[in-house]
């Protein structure tokens, strides 16, 4: 990853695909406590979809600690621009997430 353009581009797909891996969690369910960080402690109607955005945000900061990860973060630490790359890759994976989000997740939501 040479650019911010590439950085975002790959941030995007990782949040995207992170997104589509993560299932909505179902009412009734329990809040595991290391993810409680708002407050909640089962699943509702009105918390659902901050549960699945908190469910999301620990698969994707866990994924960092695996293989191939440490290669993107060893090219964007290398770099000049270090700190613009790693902008633009948050930046892309909150766009992916929140393109998954309304497309799939929403409309689950609703119905």
């Amino acid at each position: 990853m040479a650019n911010m353009k590439d950085a975002r581009k790959d941030g995007y797909a990782r949040g995207y695909n992170i997104a589509s891996w993560t299932e909505i969690p179902s009412i009734g369910d329990e809040i595991p406590r290391h993810l409680d960080w708002v407050g909640y402690r089962i699943v509702d109607a009105d918390n659902q979809a901050d549960v699945w955005s908190m469910l999301v945000g620990e698969a994707e900061s866990a994924n960092r600690d695996f293989s191939p990860f440490e290669f993107t973060a060893h090219a964007f630490n290398e770099s000049s621009n270090s700190e613009g790359l790693w902008e633009a890759f948050d930046a892309g994976i909150q766009a992916g997430i929140a393109a998954y989000y309304r497309k799939h997740i929403k409309r689950s939501l609703a119905a």
